[in-house]
């Protein structure tokens, strides 16, 4: 049995009690810890926690009882304000062989307990870090789990002229758990007093470079200092700071390479709907769906795996993963699948609904960045951009040439003609929805069953008058089960989006358009070429020919333009798919 005590400021110091048998079995363990006059329990966010006397955890002892299994170290940590000293060392009162070990719960803390000099026992709340769910107030006792990490974890936060407050709270609160923090800022307006207060309350400020930085650029400024100093990782604030949920943080932390976006503790608030809702549509995905769900759990209220008529065992992995999974008798499509996870969320009436794909490509660390720029800027859909500022996606040549065409074709068949009103990534799959925009889509029976869906939602949104937002994130290409097999089907899969787009975006605008320069220039050439022939008496055969030619081609461009115009129109002919 050991104690061990560190300093993480402002007078308060980090215990961690450790047990470790060498027993050959499991054994229950009960513990005696002191708590001298002189310290008392401390509150997660400062200060003395005290019970509803106004009388504080002093001058008595924490008593611990749990099963440590053999070869294991089971560690408990708590916070403890006091005078910078040697602390009591701890007893071991009771140890019980234990026959049997009838479920993982049996290995949780039975019982923390708080026994005062007087006699007086108070049982203490205990989290564990694995817990799916946490409240508000993060208890007193945590498995040292948790603790561990994120011990040597730094905390990083942008500071901008409007979250100064919350940027302070960020700090406190960072500081007292033990960790370092490190500051940088964004824009000329920032006060020099903010930072010198930030300083004060133990932050390392981090000039950045010359100029306006994009907040991608500032995170990674923030993660190389934090190499630097040699911490094993770093938790990101967003750009409002709200209070971060240590918690669940911890648990994507566990997963990250070394970074991790701070979770909300809102996102935890009890409600009779979840926050954030992930959805994945699934098609014989059984090799990387159960990864998939477990990385994104930590970002979810709840994953829901849409398993699109899969023929392999993607259901199963997914449920054996911990998602809620709803299956399609047949295949429907990817838009299909996109429907159903309209529906669901809106019959859970989820604040935020999340899309990613099943194969892995997109990164679910990037969930908090979509969900709180949704949040700040009020997006009705924010789109996960491979073009966006923050995105490091190396896009394979064959498919960057097909998506800069129907990019292009999309922004022009939704009259976004100036490029600072463009959708830079209209075909990405990574999206976050908001209530609002959830409910809408959920009623369009006009969404389309197969790829071009994603192109039918923002035609839904402008229809709508639903925003459109985009943050950077990175979707990685190589990864090992991708749903995309090598250039030919993915060059063919962009040449149907394209053809789609004509078909069912603007035709008038896209073909019409395009067909009337068309025949006005072969109408005018063949009038030059016709009048050259009678003033001179020379016939111009092939450049006649030609003119013509554009002429009738450009006809029949407006004849289809204007035939795909109607049937688009048309009550029945709107859609023909299965």
């Amino acid at each position: 049995m050991t104690k061990t005590t560190n300093d993480v400021g402002s007078g308060t110091h980090l215990v961690e009690l450790s047990v470790t048998t060498a027993g050959d079995g499991p054994v229950r363990v009960a513990v005696s810890d002191p708590v001298p006059e002189s310290h008392a329990l401390a509150e997660p966010d400062g200060g003395t926690e005290s019970d509803s006397d106004g009388a504080a955890y002093t001058d008595g002892r924490l008593t611990v009882e749990h099963v440590v299994r053999p070869g294991e170290d089971t560690r408990l940590g708590y916070l403890l304000d006091g005078p910078d000293e040697e602390l009591p060392d701890p007893t071991v009162e009771r140890v019980e062989r234990v026959e049997r070990i009838a479920s993982d719960a049996d290995l949780l803390p039975a019982t923390v307990r708080w026994v005062g000099t007087d006699g007086e026992t108070r049982t203490l709340d205990v989290t564990d870090a694995n817990a799916a769910g946490v409240d508000d107030a993060v208890p007193l006792v945590r498995r040292a789990a948790e603790l561990d990490q994120l011990q040597n974890a730094a905390v990083g936060v942008v500071l901008t002229p409007g979250n100064e407050d919350a940027a302070y709270r960020t700090v406190l609160r960072a500081t007292r758990r033990g960790h370092s923090v490190f500051v940088t800022y964004s824009g000329v307006d920032v006060a020099d007093e903010a930072l010198d207060t930030l300083a004060s309350l133990g932050a390392t400020v981090v000039d950045p470079p010359a100029g306006r930085q994009p907040q991608a650029a500032l995170h990674r400024l923030l993660s190389q200092e934090a190499r630097e100093y040699g911490h094993a990782g770093i938790v990101l604030q967003t750009r409002d700071c709200p209070r971060i949920d240590y918690e669940r943080t911890a648990a994507a932390f566990e997963r990250a390479d070394y970074e991790v976006v701070a979770i909300p503790e809102e996102w935890g608030e009890s409600t009779d709907a979840p926050t954030v809702m992930v959805a994945i549509p699934a098609y014989n995905a059984a090799r990387s769906i159960g990864d998939v769900v477990e990385r994104t759990l930590a970002f979810a209220d709840e994953v829901v795996v849409i398993d699109d008529g899969s023929r392999d065992e993607t259901a199963a992995a997914a449920r054996e993963a911990g998602a809620t999974v709803v299956v399609h008798d047949h295949n429907r499509g990817y838009g299909g699948a996109l429907k159903t996870a309209f529906r669901e969320a809106a019959s859970r009436d989820a604040k935020h609904l999340v899309v990613i794909d099943a194969d892995g490509q997109h990164d679910p660390a990037d969930i908090p960045l979509l969900v709180e720029a949704q949040r700040q800027d009020a997006a009705d859909i924010v789109i996960g951009s491979r073009y966006a500022e923050g995105s490091k996606t190396k896009i394979p040549f064959v498919r960057s040439l097909g998506l800069a065409v129907i990019n292009n074709l999309t922004n022009v068949s939704l009259g976004n003609l100036r490029p600072s009103g463009w959708v830079r990534d209209t075909q990405s799959g990574y999206r976050a929805y908001s209530r609002r925009a959830v409910r809408s889509l959920a009623a369009d029976p006009s969404i389309g069953n197969n790829m071009g869906a994603s192109t039918d939602i923002l035609y839904h949104a402008h229809r709508n008058r639903l925003s459109v937002g985009e943050v950077g994130t990175t979707i990685t290409y190589d990864v090992e089960e991708s749903s995309t097999q090598g250039s030919l089907s993915h060059g063919l899969d962009l040449v149907r989006n394209i053809v789609w787009t004509v078909e069912y975006g603007r035709p008038l605008l896209i073909v019409g358009i395009p067909g009337a320069v068309t025949t006005l220039l072969g109408v005018s050439l063949t009038l030059f070429f016709v009048a050259y022939y009678v003033e001179t008496g020379t016939l111009l055969a092939v450049q006649l020919g030609i003119a013509v030619l554009f002429a009738i081609g450009g006809l029949l461009l407006c004849t289809t333009a204007l035939t795909m115009h109607v049937l688009n129109g048309h009550p029945t002919l709107k859609r023909l798919e299965q």
